[in-house]
Formats: structure tokens, sequence, C-alpha cells
């Protein structure tokens, strides 16, 4: 297993606190990891990342970053690249319903 993988999973169980993860965070101490300093104590609503994406797509094409910097606006805490891997997912999911399609590296509305 790779070390970003132990300690991903390390973090996740220091997250979930009790006495797993007191012991995660010995572990992750043991092991150099400094804390994540970044928690989303404000998440987008279900459906909110789905409805900002239909949102700007109904005014054209955009691209991912574009999209990426809607979302940042709504969440300036996250960092432009998570900003953009959530579009990006967001993005695929909605075009795998058939709600959007992709002309090159622009996203559009489906016909």
């Amino acid at each position: 297993m790779q070390d970003k993988t132990i300690d991903n999973a390390l973090q996740a169980l220091r997250k979930r606190g009790g006495h797993q993860g007191k012991l995660a965070e010995v572990l992750l101490d043991m092991r150099g990891v400094a804390p994540r300093l970044y928690r989303e104590t404000t998440p987008l609503k279900r459906g909110g990342t789905k409805r900002l994406i239909l949102g700007a797509l109904n005014s054209g094409p955009k691209t991912t970053g574009q999209i990426g910097d809607l979302i940042r606006g709504l969440r300036p805490d996250i960092t432009p690249r998570s900003a953009a891997n959530r579009a990006h997912q967001g993005l695929l999911r909605l075009e795998v319903k058939g709600l959007v399609c992709r002309d090159g590296r622009r996203w559009m509305l489906a016909h």
C-alpha cells in the first residue's frame, strides 16, 4: 500500500474521532504527517454543484476552470485546484446523465 493511501486512511479515522481517531492521530504524528488545515465547514447543499453548473452553462459554453471559479465564488475557502476538480467531477456526472456535452475543452448544455 502506498504511503499516501495509508496517510489518507489514517486521516479519515482521525476525522471520525473516538479511540480509533486518537490512535490514528498518534500514528500520523509518528509518520510525520501534519494535520490537515482545511475542514469543509460550509459544504454546498445537496445538488448545489449540479444547479450551479447547469445555471452557468445556461448562459453559454464554459471551461472547467471557469466553472471552478464560480464554485470558488461560493466557497472561497477551497483551493482553485479543488474547485476545478469539483467542477470536473460534476460535469462528468452530468455528461453521463446526458444533460451536458463537451466540445474540446468547453462544456455546454446538451440539446
